[in-house]
């Protein structure tokens, strides 16, 4: 296949190109799409298009890949992720973050930093790194379908028991990207890597053009907080958002030289505030709370649905009378040890609305040992609504059911505001009514009518399935629905259109899971097999869509608010990730016994065969 190859170096010189895969963005899934496709297809043509710049203060023939960025990097950020979790199965972190800097297995971002350097590095196929295939400063404008696109041909027999290592004959282009304004490529095969977290959420605030102050987004307080935090005239900070980024930056302006006051405002009419799981275990076989949740035993009284292993166990605890009560009995007491470990009522965090931070929904992990005496003692926290921004001042709605502290509006000077308000899941690369029937997620008035009235009517249909499965989602605790301004993800596997029948395009990370490392493997090979025409049991259109509209109806049940994208699967990542592997027919991840497949941690490590697996079931 005629190509043009283009290198980090050399990003503008050539106007047009052609590569048999292009993988948009080089986070965590990126990486392992990229690292996926060559270990399988090491003569492959492939290019990796980032947007950001190579870092300054290196050598110029040293690459530095932003991932993470650099400037989401601060000392008090750590990983939600430990040891033996927080790495690929091909290559330990080793060795590990030293003991000093390791909080029950979890430790600061900067490591993994380290760790992805050296990865992308660490990966020749055919000559070249996965670093030498990345072309920085590439900043995707448009994404759009060729118009003479062809209809594949089906693989043969022979072509999928091919002992080559060559990819298969590819038809002609499927997508054009056009890049830094006059820059094109064409490719058969796209991965849109970009994730969840590209795009940042800054709501607009009354009054938001009359602030005078710096206003930020989470995504660039490392690049900014010694600035911030350095500065004398900075007396006052104001952080927006309830999530874990927003704890983050609390902490780390809370643990910064004294002398300046940290304010934390929480959406009365939000989401609320998140919970910070402990670190430790509540059981001495594990090492920390990500190991004691990550395995297939705690996955079965979960009420997901996703794979069919263990499903008897999964039958028992959720769809019995007796097995549902004690799966609630098991949650209400881990709610109650929970609360009780994060002493919503202690003293010292009184007179600082620490009462406050009480959560409505679980996520993230308190991976510092003083974290919640740091917050309780040197942030004021205020669960109430916004009314409007002035030149130098945040002002505050009265709470709904105020306290006599609370029963009127409060004004807050502010010099610094950081929004730590998350991401949008609006995809910017394709025309809106394209990327909805491509599956993605766009704002309801973007939206095809007919497409939007045709999910909504299997989406409704689909709502009893999961409710006979898992009947105690029928009766959700008490919570503020918030009504949704987008349409849900709506892809097969949470990956592809349901619609692709060329198997030309996946969207990769476009989901919130606890465990990114695990995921990404997961999907990378998924979505090789998929791209290759490799996988055997692809159910028909039809069937495509009512899986989606079951995912859907599944996470608005299970997740509320948070699952109205149809892509909220935080608790769930061991059984999504089986589900993908047995659908590749691959079980070389159950290693461990029966009782071990079980009730063991799901490691990094235990994926470390399935490229060999692969391999020799498929005859690659």
């Amino acid at each position: 296949m005629p190509t043009t190859t283009s290198t980090a170096t050399d990003v503008g010189a050539s106007a047009t190109a052609t590569h048999d895969v292009v993988i948009i963005g080089t986070g965590l899934y990126g990486i392992q799409a990229a690292r996926y496709y060559l270990d399988l297809y090491p003569d492959t043509d492939l290019v990796l298009l980032e947007s950001d710049s190579v870092n300054a203060t290196k050598a110029p023939s040293i690459l530095t890949l932003p991932l993470p960025q650099l400037e989401r990097i601060y000392p008090s950020f750590w990983t939600q992720t430990p040891v033996k979790m927080a790495e690929f199965s091909d290559r330990p972190m080793a060795p590990p973050p030293p003991a000093e800097d390791q909080f029950y297995g979890f430790f600061p971002a900067k490591y993994t930093t380290a760790y992805l350097e050296s990865y992308v590095d660490d990966h020749t196929y055919a000559g070249r790194t996965i670093r030498d295939r990345v072309l920085f400063n590439a900043a995707v404008d448009s994404i759009t379908r060729a118009a003479h696109q062809q209809q594949p041909q089906e693989p043969s027999s022979s072509s999928s028991s091919s002992s080559s290592s060559n990819p298969p004959a590819r038809p002609g282009h499927q997508w054009t990207i056009t890049y830094n304004t006059h820059h094109t490529i064409h490719t058969s095969k796209l991965i849109d890597a970009t994730g969840m977290t590209s795009q940042p959420h800054i709501p607009n605030l009354p009054g938001s053009s009359d602030f005078q102050g710096k206003t930020l987004h989470h995504k660039s307080f490392g690049q900014s907080q010694s600035l911030l935090l350095e500065d004398a005239s900075v007396q006052s900070i104001c952080i927006v958002g309830g999530a874990k980024s927003a704890a983050d930056v609390a902490y780390a302006c809370a643990t910064a030289p004294a002398g300046r006051k940290i304010h934390w405002v929480i959406r009365e009419e939000g989401n609320g505030p998140s919970a910070f799981f402990a670190a430790p275990a509540m059981s001495a076989r594990y090492a920390n709370s990500n190991e004691g949740f990550y395995n297939r035993f705690l996955a079965s009284f979960l009420p997901n649905k996703f794979g069919k292993r263990w499903g008897w166990l999964k039958w028992l605890l959720q769809g019995t009378v007796p097995g549902r009560w004690y799966v609630k009995r098991l949650w209400d007491g881990f709610d109650k040890g929970l609360r009780g470990f994060l002493d919503y009522q202690r003293e010292e965090g009184k007179a600082m609305g620490f009462a406050n931070l009480e959560y409505d929904t679980p996520s993230g992990v308190s991976n510092h040992p003083d974290f919640l005496s740091t917050i309780a003692k040197n942030v004021h926290i205020y669960r109430q609504d916004i009314s409007h921004l002035t030149k130098d001042s945040i002002t505050l709605k009265p709470r709904s059911s105020s306290s006599p502290q609370e029963d009127k509006s409060l004004t807050i000077p502010v010099d610094v505001l950081v929004y730590c308000t998350g991401w949008s899941a609006k995809s910017t690369l394709f025309p809106p009514r394209e990327a909805g029937e491509l599956g993605l997620s766009v704002p309801l008035e973007d939206a095809s009518p007919q497409t939007q009235a045709r999910w909504q009517k299997l989406e409704k249909a689909a709502d009893p399935v999961i409710l006979s499965r898992f009947p105690t989602l029928e009766h959700p605790p008490a919570y503020h629905k918030i009504e949704p301004r987008e349409t849900p993800f709506r892809l097969y596997k949470a990956m592809v259109p349901p619609a692709d029948d060329a198997h030309s395009i996946v969207f990769l990370g476009r989901m919130v899971v606890g465990n990114n490392f695990r995921t990404a493997e997961a999907q990378a090979l998924w979505a090789v097999a998929y791209l290759e025409g490799r996988i055997r049991d692809l159910p028909t259109l039809t069937q495509m869509e009512l899986e989606v509209a079951e995912t859907v109806a599944w996470d608005r049940r299970r997740y509320l608010n948070k699952g109205e994208l149809g892509s909220w699967f935080y608790f769930d990542v061991v059984d999504y990730a089986d589900a993908l592997f047995e659908q590749l027919e691959l079980s070389s991840h159950r290693q461990k016994g029966l009782i071990g497949n079980l009730v063991e941690p799901c490691f990094a490590a235990d994926l470390e065969s399935m490229v060999d697996e692969y391999k020799r079931k498929q005859r690659v």
